[in-house]
């Protein structure tokens, strides 16, 4: 099956010496529907009881399961479970699917501590509020996308104790500390929460940690999942880009094997930002493909992306 019509002939190849470098990715297709905590290495927050968050097959970005948050719900990954352990040093994008059907109520959070359970030092608070339609971190808002799939990219520099964040095509955090003077630059857990204000039901895929390099970076693409014939948008943005410097789009996966394809490259605005519109040619059914981005600041690091994985179906 030919995939050179997505983006044209380009006349470039690029050879991948491995697949992904995901220190941890979790799509919960591996559970069976009911309680998470109860059957894997997840646990519920430190010191609770009763807070398990059922793992369903209601919805899903990549078949066929997913996590399902409502009220109360509160579900931790510690990265001691993942291979390296929790990360004290360099650059890496958390990214996480999230689906909130319309006519849900109240909050939902996805939360990343730099110290857990003693003390708790809280990094990245992100809240869902379906209530209000609003995505919120701190003091930076963000409209909240019903009824589809939609991507939050946490882009991480504990060397420099930074972190920014995008919601889909929408920048969320810029440039803000990672940790307190009294926090730590580590990459501790991540905590599902599905708030106490009601939550009917906040929905999570593919939650993921990625090594990365350079510095903030984001690709993203919608509609995600896409059809045969569909018009698949691409969006790279970072706060450290400037007019003219330059990127690079490649396709490195399908269905999760290195499927190396030619370099669409790419040119950044005044805005930091780079888009990109291609048609999917009809017969692409059932794949799942994975994105990289590189970027290049003048004068700086090169940045390389998070994946972005799309189901076309």
């Amino acid at each position: 099956m030919k995939l050179t019509p997505l983006f044209g002939s380009l006349g470039l190849s690029f050879a991948l010496a491995s697949p992904a470098n995901a220190q941890w990715v979790d799509d919960f297709d591996s559970y069976l529907p009911g309680p998470l905590a109860a059957q894997s290495l997840w646990d519920e927050w430190t010191g609770s009881t009763g807070v398990d968050a059922d793992v369903t097959s209601a919805y899903s970005f990549t078949p066929a399961r997913s996590l399902k948050l409502v009220a109360n719900n509160d579900v931790v990954w510690d990265f001691v479970n993942s291979t390296g352990g929790r990360p004290t040093s360099g650059k890496w994008a958390m990214s996480v699917k999230t689906f909130v059907p319309s006519g849900t109520t109240g909050s939902g959070w996805y939360i990343v501590l730099n110290e857990y359970p003693t003390p708790l030092k809280y990094s990245v608070q992100t809240e869902f509020n379906a209530s209000t339609g609003m995505v919120n971190d701190s003091s930076f808002t963000a409209t909240l996308k019903y009824d589809r799939w939609v991507s939050l990219v946490v882009a991480v520099d504990l060397d420099n104790n930074r972190y920014d964040s995008w919601y889909g095509e929408q920048p969320l955090v810029v440039n803000k500390a990672w940790a307190s003077a009294t926090g730590s630059t580590t990459i501790a857990v991540n905590d599902c929460y599905g708030g106490s204000n009601g939550l009917t039901g906040l929905y999570y895929d593919d939650d993921r940690l990625d090594k990365c390099s350079g510095g903030p970076l984001v690709l993203t693409t919608r509609p995600n999942p896409v059809g045969p014939n569909g018009t698949l948008n691409f969006y790279s943005n970072s706060p450290l880009l400037a007019l003219g410097d330059l990127g690079m789009l490649f396709l490195w996966s399908v269905n999760g094997s290195p499927f190396p394809l030619g370099l669409l490259p790419a040119s950044y605005d005044v805005n930091a930002e780079w888009r990109f519109a291609a048609t999917v040619p009809p017969g692409l059914t059932g794949l799942e493909l994975g994105f990289r981005m590189f970027a290049l600041p003048a004068g700086g690091k090169i940045m390389l992306s998070n994946e972005d994985l799309v189901v076309m179906k």
